[in-house]
C-alpha cells in the first residue's frame, strides 16, 4: 500500500511538472518529493530503530528513479536528473540524523531551498557542460532562485 501511494505521488507530480505550464517555470516538484520521501523513510527507520544506511539507499534508490524519470521525460541526455535527485536522495535522511540537525520548520524550509539550488545547478550545469546549450547566468540565476523561494513553504509545511 506504501508504494502504491509513492508511485501515484510520483505520477501526479510528474503530470503537474510535464502539463501545467504555469507550475514548470516556478516549481521543481521533482525536488520536493525526493525531499518528503527522504523525510518520511528517515522517520519511519527511525522509529523501528534501524541503522541510518538502509533510509539513505532507499531513498537514493528513489531519488535515482525519479531523476531517471525526468531525464527521460525532458528528452535530454540522461544522467543529470538521476544525478542530482539521487544526492539529494541520499542526503535528505543524513542531514536530518539527530547529529546534524533535528527537523524544525525553519530547518526544513532551509534544507528545501539549498537542495533546489543544488538540484539546478547539478542539471542545468551538467546540460551545459556536456550538451553544448547556452544559457546566460542572469537567466540561469533567475530560474534557480525562484524556484528556491517557491520550494520554501514546501520545507515548512511537509513534516517528517
Amino acid at each position: 500500500m506504501n508504494s502504491l501511494k509513492w508511485i501515484l505521488l510520483a505520477v501526479l507530480v510528474f503530470l503537474l511538472q510535464t502539463q501545467c505550464t504555469f507550475i514548470k517555470d516556478y516549481l521543481n516538484l521533482t525536488v520536493v518529493l525526493v525531499y518528503y520521501f527522504g523525510l518520511k523513510n528517515h522517520q519511519q527507520n527511525y522509529d523501528k530503530d534501524y541503522s541510518g544506511n538502509k533510509a539513505g539507499l532507499e531513498s537514493m534508490a528513489f531519488g535515482v528513479i525519479i531523476g531517471l524519470t525526468e531525464d527521460v521525460i525532458s528528452g535530454s541526455i540522461i544522467g543529470p536528473g538521476l544525478l542530482s535527485k539521487g544526492l539529494l536522495g541520499l542526503m535528505t535522511p543524513l542531514v536530518f540524523t539527530d547529529m546534524v540537525f533535528k527537523w524544525t520548520p525553519l530547518w526544513g524550509a532551509i534544507i528545501a531551498v539549498i537542495f533546489t539550488l543544488l538540484d539546478g545547478t547539478v542539471v542545468i550545469g551538467s546540460r551545459m557542460l556536456f550538451t553544448g546549450i547556452h544559457i546566460t547566468g542572469a537567466v540561469l540565476f533567475r530560474i534557480i532562485c525562484l524556484q528556491s523561494v517557491m520550494s520554501t513553504p514546501f520545507g515548512l509545511l511537509l513534516r517528517p
